[in-house]
């Protein structure tokens, strides 16, 4: 299982994380999400069929958040 880690700005309360948390889960491949507004951490564990990246970017952006370039791994 791999683990993304994405840089998000907007977050302005524990509602906001796991709104995006939630949202993430229901993807295909997601197995884990945690989110933290404090530090605008998201970590997301996926297996081999996880929709990608830029999908995961889309869903947050989407959602009404930001997701900071250089600030993932």
């Amino acid at each position: 299982m791999d683990a993304i880690v994405l840089q998000v700005t907007g977050m302005a309360c524990d509602g906001c994380a796991e709104r995006i948390a939630a949202m993430l889960r229901r993807l295909e491949g997601v197995r884990q999400v945690t989110a933290d507004h404090t530090t605008g951490r998201v970590e997301v564990r996926v297996g081999a069929e996880w929709p990608g990246r830029p999908v995961l970017v889309e869903r947050i952006t989407g959602a009404g958040f930001e997701v900071v370039e250089g600030g993932t791994s």
